[in-house]
């Protein structure tokens, strides 16, 4: 039972935060298709799909996607550095570095019980600090590389060679625009074992510190020991 409660997520943070998984999930199905199409709808009468433009379709999904995705990205870091309330960015650079606690983390997560230190009692631990400094880095490197393949075989649009000159340098140092389309997906399959992991993480916490880890990213508000 919760006696005491503490105010751990925002409003902002919180619908950033699904935002960001649902363009993670939209995006990761997108991506499949666009990749290898599974599945089409033909145009009634017969067995062709000419006339459907099912790729075109899938292809504008998954570009608004993206746009949301990079919103969510760009807003989050602006809280982190920024914001009164949510400037955590020292919790992401440098939580992770604190080895004395990795094992007690890793037992936590690895048996459910507790932590059973107050030194652990803060807003990350260092698996989550890791994870979440990845997951930025991840996040930057696969809008890159989205924009470069976006923007790679299409002059029609104002200011695209700008962009296409910007990022050069990148494509330069991945060896090339296919190995572009390869770091873009394996950065998805980051993503998708990311979001696994950070769900089974939750429930670990959740279970394991009795805190309410799992509703809070719903209701903002954590348990917290009297």
């Amino acid at each position: 039972m919760c006696l005491k409660k503490k105010y751990e997520w925002t409003v902002g943070i919180r619908v950033l935060h699904w935002l960001t998984f649902i363009s993670i999930a939209v995006l990761t199905f997108t991506g499949f298709y666009i990749a290898d199409p599974f599945w089409f709808v033909h145009t009634p009468g017969t067995k062709e799909a000419y006339n459907t433009f099912s790729m075109a379709n899938v292809r504008f999904i998954h570009f608004v996607a993206a746009y949301v995705f990079i919103f969510a990205i760009i807003l989050r870091l602006y809280y982190a550095f920024f914001s009164r309330f949510d400037a955590d960015w020292k919790e992401f650079l440098f939580r992770w570095l604190n080895i004395r606690e990795w094992g007690l983390t890793l037992k936590n997560y690895l048996t459910f019980k507790p932590y059973g230190v107050e030194g652990l009692k803060t807003k990350y631990n260092p698996v989550q600090s890791l994870a979440y400094f990845a997951f930025i880095v991840a996040s930057i490197l696969q809008i890159f590389t989205g924009i470069i393949l976006y923007t790679m075989n299409d002059n029609s649009i104002r200011g695209v060679s700008f962009v296409q000159k910007l990022f050069f340098p990148l494509v330069q140092l991945f060896g090339g625009y296919p190995n572009i389309r390869i770091a873009h997906h394996l950065l998805m399959w980051f993503f998708i074992i990311f979001v696994i992991a950070h769900v089974y993480m939750v429930i670990a916490h959740d279970i394991g510190e009795k805190n309410g880890s799992l509703s809070s990213m719903f209701t903002g508000y954590k348990c917290e020991d009297e």
